[in-house]
């Protein structure tokens, strides 16, 4: 049977991947688990035309052509045949999926004028798939357009075939029942602020120039993640720990794309993270101490074999006979209390680093730039999302509460090392 049959076969039904099993579970009306990545172009969209192109990508990309539905121990993806249809932004972002709207898929696209969104559902995928899908997409737009795109730079057109790595769960691929971590974590500090309703996300985002950023990073010897991550950290004493002391940490939890450090090219999740942090006491800190304590954890936590360990430690518990054979409905109440013990009371708060979007040089003319947003979580109050195209880098804060003080102190700090900062907000405020 050739790779193609494979596919076919597969594509019909298969299971979540290991990453994936904790959000039918955890998500809800406050809780969304859904981000999303955008692309702003050169001219406004053409509604019609980015319908035909979603038509064309879809099949090209069968991880995201499913639907998602209840089995007796687990939930399961099987293909969807029915339209994805193109919707004209029209309520806040990052809200939940609504079935009824994508007719039973996980993910949906929006435009408004020249941005074209796309938001996903994170049982589907984390970030390097969307960013594949979304690049295929704009990619499929530009040349209904008649525009004169090649497809080169790992665009995944409809002239290529999916490869059958492209769905496989690498999770279970690089498993290792020897290489297990612990998973006990001390609980983090929750920022305290004025809360708002999910629905209603606060988004700000700094353009800037992401050489500047790069440079002044490496004059500390650190990375843009972890000057970030750093400065995440800083802010949040300096606004409300400092002189008080705290014996919970303030943790941020780093994401960290599994591609990077195993041979995988799946388009499923394949991501695991990273929590570092500092705990205060009534001491004074610099942002120098504390960039140098995130550099160290953040090191040591990517090499190899402490990655192996999250993921042997993952679906160790996945495998185990009482979970494997206890019905969905007691899978799911064990899931959720696993979460309020183990998810968003461990952190502070995320900072996810997409990197660098790359594009043939043919289609880079059409495009302005990328952003990457996080949905806030509910406990966390906030997060912050990094995204880079070309000579544009996005930080996108957002957020479910009132208060602006950790992006103000964020972007203020960076402004006086020198750096010119757009700053954006989806309700028109100033920092």
């Amino acid at each position: 049977m050739d790779a193609q049959a494979v596919i076919k076969n597969e594509n019909r039904w298969y299971r979540l991947d290991n990453a994936a099993k904790i959000y039918p579970a955890v998500s809800n009306a406050k809780r969304a688990s859904v981000y999303r990545m955008s692309v702003e172009l050169c001219e406004k969209v053409n509604p019609e035309i980015l319908q035909t192109a979603l038509t064309q990508t879809l099949p090209r990309f069968p991880t995201f052509g499913v639907r998602m539905q209840k089995g007796l121990f687990w939930y399961y993806f099987e293909q969807n045949l029915k339209k994805a249809a193109v919707l004209l932004e029209s309520a806040p972002i990052c809200r939940p999926i609504d079935l009824r709207e994508t007719n039973g898929y996980l993910f949906r696209v929006n435009y408004y004028n020249a941005r074209i969104s796309l938001e996903v559902f994170h049982v589907l995928s984390d970030g390097t798939g969307a960013a594949a899908f979304l690049k295929a997409l704009v990619f499929n737009y530009l040349a209904l357009l008649g525009k004169p795109v090649v497809a080169d730079d790992g665009i995944l057109d409809g002239q290529s075939c999916p490869a059958l790595g492209e769905i496989e769960d690498s999770f279970l691929k690089y498993f290792d029942q020897k290489a297990v971590s612990s998973r006990k974590e001390s609980k983090a500090y929750q920022l305290k602020g004025t809360r708002i309703a999910p629905q209603y996300v606060r988004l700000t985002q700094g353009i800037l120039r992401p050489g500047a950023f790069k440079s002044l990073a490496e004059s500390c010897a650190s990375t843009v993640t972890e000057y970030s991550a750093a400065l995440i950290i800083s802010a949040i004493y300096e606004m409300q720990l400092k002189g008080r002391g705290n014996r919970q940490p303030v943790k941020i939890s780093i994401p960290v794309n599994l591609r990077k450090h195993m041979e995988s090219n799946t388009l499923r999740n394949f991501s695991s993270y990273v929590n570092v942090g500092m705990t205060f006491d009534s001491g004074e800190y610099t942002f120098e101490q504390i960039l140098e304590s995130v550099k160290e954890q953040l090191r040591n936590d990517v090499k190899r074999e402490k990655l192996l360990e999250k993921i042997g430690a993952n679906v160790s518990a996945e495998r185990s006979p009482f979970v494997r054979f206890a019905p969905l409905f007691l899978k799911n109440i064990a899931l959720r209390t696993a979460y309020s013990l183990y998810g968003e009371k461990l952190v502070t708060t995320t900072l996810s680093n997409l990197g660098v979007v790359r594009v043939p040089d043919s289609m880079k003319s059409g495009i302005r730039r990328f952003d990457f947003i996080l949905g806030a979580p509910v406990l966390n109050a906030f997060s912050c999302a990094i995204c880079t195209f070309e000579d544009s880098m996005t930080i996108s804060f957002t957020r479910v509460m009132e208060e602006t003080d950790i992006e103000r102190y964020f972007f203020r700090f960076l402004a006086k090392k020198g750096l010119d900062i757009v700053i954006e907000s989806n309700y028109g405020a100033s920092l």
